[in-house]
């Protein structure tokens, strides 16, 4: 009879061998959240022996931003972390369902408290925030199918959570996946949304980014293997053409400085030499009259000695030229 046996683990494990290391950061800085930051960073950083050191340490930082910057940067809620760009409300106003009540104008003051926004739920106040942006950027006052009312309730809804979702993280660290992930797809299809708003009407896609105070980026599309080794080797090739520009630029600067200068110098060497070689031509001609005593013509034009070139022919082709031999024999 076979017996089977098993390794039974009664001892529970609390924790692992290494502590978590979480590689997402909160974003604090509004400098981050401008497309080109950290691309502008490393170029600005020093060419020394720690250029390799300096450049990992930025691609670490901008990774751990990337989740915190793409649920905020296109609503600037890096730089507003008090009202996350919601408007103001007047909470002594009276809640949605209870505006148009006429006898709220006459009632006591504790009984307007009551249908106030004060005292109302964070649905109502939601509500309030999406009307007020929908008043900004609507076509009409009954408008409510149009892409500027859709962008306008979806920004109310992105800055709500992004609201909730700080609040919460200050109770727990850890946090809500489920709401995160629900402004992730909100973002998204706003983006979307602005997409098609932008090919439709132009000027109405300015005003709405206006007034609604959004960013519109066109994600772009990843070229290489997003890898640390990957960036650094194209901000490294980046940095390497910047500075052969810059001192391209500098030799250019200097070369057309410096021209002027020489070529003033150039103009007068030349003229000196002229005025040289005219002298030597007025002592040929003097002497040339003294010799044959009489004056001629000066024929400045280069003549070959062409006694010399005939006799240099004339040897070459006894030395060298030989007839065609013929099929005839010479009697």
């Amino acid at each position: 009879m076979m017996q089977r046996r098993a390794l039974h683990m009664t001892a529970s494990v609390f924790r692992g061998r290494t502590a978590f290391f979480n590689i997402h950061k909160k974003v604090t800085e509004p400098e981050y959240q401008e497309e080109d930051y950290f691309e502008r960073k490393a170029r600005e950083l020093p060419l020394n022996d720690h250029y390799i050191d300096a450049l990992k340490k930025l691609y670490e930082e901008k990774v751990g931003s990337e989740r915190d910057l793409g649920l905020k940067q296109a609503d600037n809620l890096v730089a507003d972390r008090v009202t996350f760009g919601l408007p103001e409300l007047d909470l002594s106003q009276p809640r949605g369902p209870y505006r148009a009540v006429d006898e709220l104008n006459d009632a006591p003051k504790s009984v307007k408290r009551i249908f106030s926004l004060e005292l109302g739920s964070r649905k109502e106040r939601t509500e309030a925030w999406k009307q007020q942006l929908i008043d900004r950027v609507s076509l009409h006052s009954i408008d409510s199918g149009s892409l500027e009312m859709k962008i306008a309730w979806t920004t109310a809804l992105i800055r709500h959570w992004s609201m909730l979702v700080d609040e919460i993280s200050k109770e727990t660290p850890k946090k809500p996946i489920w709401l995160t992930h629900r402004i992730w797809l909100v973002i998204n299809w706003r983006r979307k949304m602005l997409g098609f708003l932008r090919d439709q009407n132009r000027e109405n896609f300015e005003r709405v980014l206006a007034e609604l105070k959004i960013a519109f980026h066109v994600p772009k599309q990843p070229e290489h293997v997003k890898t640390r080794k990957a960036w650094a080797e194209a901000q490294l090739r980046s940095r390497v053409e910047e500075e052969k520009e810059k001192r391209l630029e500098e030799l250019h600067v200097k070369y057309t400085s410096e021209r002027e200068s020489r070529l003033e110098a150039m103009r007068a060497r030349r003229e000196e030499l002229q005025k040289g070689i005219e002298e030597i031509d007025r002592q040929l001609h003097e002497i040339t009259v003294f010799e044959d005593g009489e004056e001629r013509p000066v024929d400045k034009r280069y003549q070959q000695a062409l006694v010399g070139e005939l006799t240099e022919k004339v040897i070459h082709q006894q030395l060298f030229c030989h007839p065609p031999p013929t099929m005839t024999r010479n009697v």
